[in-house]
């Protein structure tokens, strides 16, 4: 390659061959866990390169071993056929022409936009900076020469999702990074980001786009590769992958065992309603992570939330529990406005939530785990009833309650997980991924609890990937998608799963379909 198209601001040619990158048998391990396992695959120079798969997948771990801030426990990552990266450090792997932008773009906040670019080309280190002319390059690639000298901190978020990308570009990259960069970004604000890396991938540089919202994969990504607890399970065009059946088992979970998939239980419409959410909007900084939802659960009810990875379904779990504040709107319980009661407060009026990831003490014992729930209000003369209902639902926690809670398994931890929120006596639980890391059999006995504690009263608000157990036993559902409620109804309106595939992959299998009415808020899909 020539010193010109080494220092170009987007160097490559369609004249030049061979691969930017070779990923050789990768694996990381975090002590016991394996982020990724034997992971291989080439990025040709100049492809587009799609990376998506669930929570835990290993999605952004690869990125952090390709960009040098992590090292492989095994394998190797070669970059343009002669540079092992694998085995240097983050600030060498960007000298030599590999740049990230992230989901949650971090500038100098009291510099100008132009400033923040400068301090990224000035620290390539032996190669040449980018020249003052190549800098108004970048801005005017990222639609930014208009905000070149004002301050960082000052913009919204479309345009620092612009300048994480413009930095990224001014380090020279010969392999661009992009980490969830349309995170938290609404509809039109996606076209633009999606134009934004559309304008990037012309000029011919190399890029691996690691993407929650599927619509922008399907649009730009050459080639998409899968990942699932570490393992590379598929690799194809969008539309391939988005009918793969391993694909789609992973994100929609698979229907479980027979006695799962009987007819739910309607709740009459006459029933009253114990939790109200109206126009409810959620901000993480400047990134709304929820926008305008409009939610109803009624008594003895159980309504599931559905949506990919970043839809905003936690948001709306940590909303309604008091653990992040509204930026709009209110949350009602029993007809009662609880908006500003802080989470101990609204746990006192019945509010439970069973996190996604359990968050048990570890190093506590079962039993003091689950007591530690009782204190949120429940009379001591009931806290007997309380342990020998959940003993009951889950008898193994009875011969376990002298144990570690770090010692049980993954689907023991659950079960204490489980009892822990209903110890608290709740009218609402809420579950955040109930069936997420769990072996199938698993899966099936922690539903059929599911099914006894709606028995009990309680009315259950079920978040979930694994989209068709939850569909199994749901009176009514949710989908989620960018931070809006896309539908809302019963069961069988969900139109034999293609509003679920639309949501979770962003693809039609009939463009020429008209476009559902949805109920629950105005949200673009």
């Amino acid at each position: 390659m020539t010193e010109a198209a080494q220092v170009a601001l987007v160097p490559g040619s369609e004249t030049e061959t061979g691969s930017t990158l070779s990923v050789r048998g990768v694996t990381k391990r975090f002590g016991g866990v394996a982020a990724l396992s034997d992971v291989s695959f080439d990025v040709p120079r100049g492809e587009l390169l799609g990376v998506i798969g669930p929570n835990g997948a290993g999605k952004s771990t690869l990125l952090s071993l390709i960009k040098g801030t992590q090292r492989p426990t095994s394998g190797e990552i070669v970059f343009e056929g002669q540079h092992r990266i694998d085995r240097m450090r983050a600030h060498s792997v960007a000298r030599l022409g590999i740049s990230r932008a992230h989901q949650i773009p971090r500038p100098f906040g009291r510099m100008s936009v132009r400033e923040n670019l400068l301090v990224a080309a000035h620290s390539i280190g032996p190669r040449r900076p980018a020249s003052a002319r190549e800098v108004d390059d970048v801005l005017e690639l990222c639609g930014l020469p208009d905000r070149a000298e004002r301050e960082a901190g000052t913009m919204n978020l479309l345009d620092l999702k612009r300048l994480e990308v413009a930095r990224a570009l001014a380090l020279q990259p010969r392999l661009l990074l992009l980490d969830e960069v349309a995170a938290g970004l609404v509809a039109h604000e996606i076209d633009e980001i999606t134009a934004l890396i559309d304008g990037v991938h012309r000029r011919g540089v190399t890029i691996i786009l690691v993407e929650h919202v599927q619509a922008l994969v399907q649009a730009l990504a050459e080639r998409v590769i899968v990942l699932d607890w570490g393992r590379k399970i598929a690799e194809g065009t969008a539309r391939e992958i988005a009918e793969n059946p391993e694909v789609v088992r992973v994100y929609l979970g698979t229907r479980g065992a027979e006695v799962t998939r009987e007819e739910p239980t309607r709740a009459g419409p006459e029933r009253p309603a114990v939790l109200q959410v109206e126009g409810v909007s959620v901000d993480y900084g400047k990134l709304r992570a929820l926008r305008s939802i409009d939610f109803q659960l009624r008594e003895g009810e159980i309504v599931a939330v559905l949506g990919a990875n970043g839809a905003g379904k936690s948001s709306l779990a940590r909303a309604i529990a008091g653990l992040v504040p509204c930026a709009e709107g209110r949350i009602l319980v029993g007809g009662e406005d609880v908006t500003s009661q802080l989470a101990p407060f609204r746990a006192r009026k019945g509010i439970a939530l069973c996190h996604e990831g359990r968050r048990l003490f570890s190093e506590l014992r079962v039993r003091e785990n689950l007591e530690l729930a009782t204190y949120s209000g429940v009379s001591t003369a009931h806290r007997g009833d309380l342990f020998e209902r959940v003993y009951d639902l889950f008898p193994l926690l009875r011969e376990r309650a002298s144990s570690y809670a770090g010692e049980l398994s993954g689907g023991q931890q659950q079960m204490v997980a489980i009892a822990r929120a209903l110890l608290s006596d709740p009218r609402i639980v809420i579950f955040d991924e109930l069936s997420l890391g769990l072996a199938p059999q698993v899966i099936d006995q922690i539903y059929e609890a599911v099914g006894q504690i709606r028995s009990w009263g309680v009315s259950i608000v079920l978040i979930e990937q694994s989209a068709y157990r939850a569909l199994a036993i749901a009176d009514r559902v949710y989908v989620i998608e960018r931070g809006r409620v896309s539908f809302s109804g019963v069961r069988h309106e969900l139109e034999q799963e293609q509003a679920l595939r639309e949501a979770y992959f962003g693809i039609q299998k009939d463009p020429t379909s008209p476009q559902r009415a949805t109920e629950g808020g105005s949200g673009e899909v």
